[in-house]
């Protein structure tokens, strides 16, 4: 190869490098947003209140405040910032953010220290706070899950897995359930006689599979040997390491100050059922 075609290719390959990078530089997510005037949010289409789908339009807390927050993008920008939304998938979240597919995700994410390490990724500070929880019919099915002897499914790979582990007869426990919705079907089917996971949205899936939770169904909260429920704090998935801290400390300045943040937090968390005060009050209590 002479020199003179080396030449063009390595300035091909860097032009092209620039252009269609491999993985987009995070510490600098913000100015990226700015100057493509667009952010693009990950979020879950199956969570209700967080992001899902009502007559084929996208609704809930994460949909409002990816607008909030691109309206306080916009702040001294002379073209507003636009809104893209990718789906995102209990499996495809990490990844989404990790590759730069997406500036970040937000969706009904347990926050901790393992999985920020496994996965790349930061979170950000709470923005609502939940528990495993498991679904049951009234009657023989919930006394038998309370004393364990009684088959519970689960989502595998989920921290509602690890703590019905924690607590629950290994030989009971069913991971083969690859959404809440097939989960809570399965009760209502008689396949299982309960399914585990965050109480506020199995909350949400039987309503909108119009279980009657007040006559037919109970959740029943599963406790560590401490006696407190498996709490969780739900974050945005947002890029990892040192370098992208700016970016995390921009959400939660976010998160905690901005007024139109805290309405929709209000609007959509901020008082959903007895059930989930419950767990609320529980799982602050010092």
């Amino acid at each position: 190869m002479n020199k003179k075609l080396k030449i063009i290719i390595a300035s091909s390959l860097a032009f092209l490098a620039a252009i269609f990078p491999q993985k987009i530089s995070h510490a600098q997510t913000q100015e990226t947003i700015i100057r493509r005037e667009l952010i693009v949010v990950g979020v879950r289409g199956d969570s209700p209140w967080f992001g899902f789908r009502n007559d084929g339009k996208w609704t809930g807390y994460c949909i409002d405040i990816a607008y909030a927050l691109a309206d306080r993008l916009s702040a001294n920008q002379l073209d507003p910032i636009r809104v893209r939304l990718v789906t995102s998938t209990t499996q495809s979240r990490w990844d989404l953010v990790t590759s730069g597919r997406v500036d970040l995700e937000c969706g009904p994410n347990s926050i901790s220290a393992e999985r920020e390490a496994k996965h790349g990724i930061n979170f950000s500070s709470p923005f609502f706070i939940t528990a495993t929880q498991i679904l049951a019919k009234k009657g023989r099915q919930e006394e038998d899950v309370k004393v364990g002897n009684a088959t519970v499914g689960v989502v595998k790979n989920t921290t509602n897995e690890s703590d019905l582990k924690s607590a629950y007869p290994l030989e009971k426990i069913d991971n083969k359930y690859l959404s809440r919705e097939e989960g809570v079907q399965a009760v209502m089917d008689g396949e299982v006689s309960g399914f585990a996971s965050d109480g506020t949205l199995l909350l949400g899936s039987a309503e909108m599979m119009n279980l009657d939770i007040e006559n037919d169904y109970t959740f029943i909260t599963i406790n560590q040997e401490n006696g407190r429920p498996f709490c969780a704090g739900y974050g945005f998935i947002l890029p990892g390491g040192e370098d992208n801290s700016s970016w995390q400390r921009y959400i939660n300045d976010f998160l905690a100050h901005n007024k139109k943040a805290q309405r929709i937090r209000k609007k959509w968390l901020g008082n959903l059922s007895e059930n989930s005060q419950r767990i609320y009050d529980a799982c602050t209590q010092k």
